[in-house]
C-alpha cells in the first residue's frame, strides 16, 4: 500500500472489512480456547476504539477525521492510538493545515523506522468552542534527522521533544 496517496472508498471498505473479520476470528479463537475474559477484553477494546471514532465526528474536520481513520492502513508499521475529547467544534482551526502537518511528519520518519522496534503513536485531541489542541506523540526508533517545522497560518505548532526515539508536538488554535 502506498502511504503517499489517499485511499479510495473501495480500498477503505476492503481494509475495514478485513480488520472486522480479523477481530471476529480472534474473538472466536479465544472463545474456542476457553479464554472468555480475553475475548471480552478484545470486544471492549474494539468498542472503545469505535466510540473514539464517533467522538472524532464532533470535530467537523472531515479531512482530519479521514486521515485519522486511514492512518493505520497507510502507515501500518506504526501502532496508532487516539484519544478524543470533543465537547464542541472550534472553527478557528484549518482542516487542510492539520492534515498537511500530520502527513508531513509521519512521512518524514516512516521510511527510516527501525523494523525491529515497536512504533507507537498516540494522538490526543481536545476540542471545545474556544480551543483546539491535537497532541502527537510518536515513540519507537528511527534514524531521521530533525523535522523542519512547516509554517502554518491558523495553527500554532509547539514541539516538546524530538529525538530518534520520541517525538512530541502539539497543534493548537484559540
Amino acid at each position: 500500500m502506498d502511504s503517499k496517496k489517499a485511499l479510495t472508498v473501495v480500498e477503505s471498505i476492503r481494509l475495514a472489512n478485513h480488520d472486522f473479520l480479523n477481530h471476529l476470528q480472534l474473538i472466536q479463537l479465544h472463545l474456542e480456547l476457553g479464554n472468555v475474559d480475553e475475548a471480552k477484553n478484545i470486544m471492549k477494546d474494539i468498542s472503545t476504539k469505535y466510540k473514539t471514532y464517533s467522538s472524532l465526528n464532533k470535530l467537523f474536520l472531515p479531512k482530519t477525521v479521514e486521515w485519522l481513520y486511514t492512518c493505520g492502513w497507510r502507515f501500518p508499521a506504526i501502532q496508532l492510538s487516539i484519544n478524543c475529547k470533543a465537547t464542541d467544534s472550534n472553527y478557528t482551526q484549518n482542516d487542510d493545515e492539520i492534515v498537511q502537518y500530520l502527513e508531513e511528519t509521519l512521512k518524514h520518519v516512516y521510511n527510516d523506522l527501525d523494523p525491529f522496534s515497536e512504533q507507537n503513536l498516540l494522538i490526543t485531541i481536545e476540542s471545545a468552542q474556544n480551543q483546539f489542541k491535537l497532541q502527537f506523540h510518536l515513540k519507537g526508533k528511527w534514524s531521521s534527522k530533525s523535522f523542519q517545522t512547516v509554517l502554518m497560518e491558523n495553527i500554532k505548532v509547539q514541539t516538546y521533544e524530538e529525538t530518534q526515539q520520541s517525538w512530541k508536538y502539539e497543534l493548537s488554535s484559540d
